[in-house]
């Protein structure tokens, strides 16, 4: 009898499209882009993009962030966070590098962190292993 593997795909993307309402919570592997409203708590190993059509308010976790639209809340990256010309970001963000383009709009505050420090939080954050596969 075969044993059934599960592997994520490469360039799997979750996306919440331009028109699109969510009020909840996205816990993820996989990366994931959001151009319309969210609302909530997001937790993702891998990369948060927020596109310019996009406006999210409440915390997120991710591996990295690229920022186009706009952000109001907590964010915590393990690696980047990008502000482009185009975003706003209103909040507190926990990152270990940060870079805003010209134009960029920030208004908040930063704490530079270990990667440590968000391998701790990422893990308290996340779903169980067993928790959803009934």
């Amino acid at each position: 009898m075969s044993k059934k593997v599960v592997t994520s795909q490469i360039n799997e993307v979750n996306r919440i499209s331009s028109g699109t309402q969510y009020w909840g919570e996205m816990i993820s592997n996989t990366d994931i882009r959001i151009d319309g409203y969210f609302e909530g708590k997001i937790v993702t190993e891998g990369k948060l993009v927020v596109g310019e059509t996009a406006k999210v308010i409440g915390v997120a976790i991710a591996d990295t962030c690229e920022m186009w639209g706009e952000f109001k809340g907590e964010l915590m990256v393990n690696n980047y966070f990008g502000l482009h010309q185009s975003g706003l970001f209103n909040g507190n963000v926990a990152c270990q590098k940060i870079f805003i383009d010209e134009g960029g709009n920030y208004s908040g505050s930063c704490r530079i962190i270990s990667e440590g420090e968000f391998e701790k939080r990422i893990k308290e954050e996340s779903i169980p292993k067993n928790k959803g596969s009934q």
